[in-house]
């Protein structure tokens, strides 16, 4: 996992989740709170989260991935965006920060 974005907040840190780099945010502690953003241009979880993540990270731990085809995630040639392509990243991306248990939050797209 790469450390967090210093120069530009949009970008967070990165894991290797079913073989994509993801870019996510993840701040505080505590029980696993997982926001995902919505969809629209130039969307990022930063974009959609950034007033909530810190606030929440008081008392929780506070993560939000950009999800395959925005922000900073890597985005892999040919692929065709879906609801399965998203849902199996999510679940690749809490696999790979081997969370078992989450409360999920989503905007628009990501609920």
């Amino acid at each position: 996992m790469a450390e967090q974005g210093k120069s530009n907040p949009e970008i967070g840190k990165t894991i290797q989740a079913g073989g994509i780099a993801v870019n996510y945010h993840d701040m505080g502690s505590g029980d696993p709170v997982v926001f995902v953003h919505g969809s629209g241009p130039g969307v990022t979880a930063w974009a959609n989260w950034r007033l909530v993540l810190p606030k929440l990270a008081a008392t929780r731990r506070a993560i939000a991935p950009d999800m395959i085809g925005f922000g900073y995630t890597e985005r892999p040639a040919g692929i065709q965006f879906s609801m399965d392509v998203w849902g199996k990243q999510l679940k690749d991306f809490l696999d790979a920060m081997k969370l078992d248990k989450v409360d999920l939050v989503g905007n628009s797209f990501g609920g």
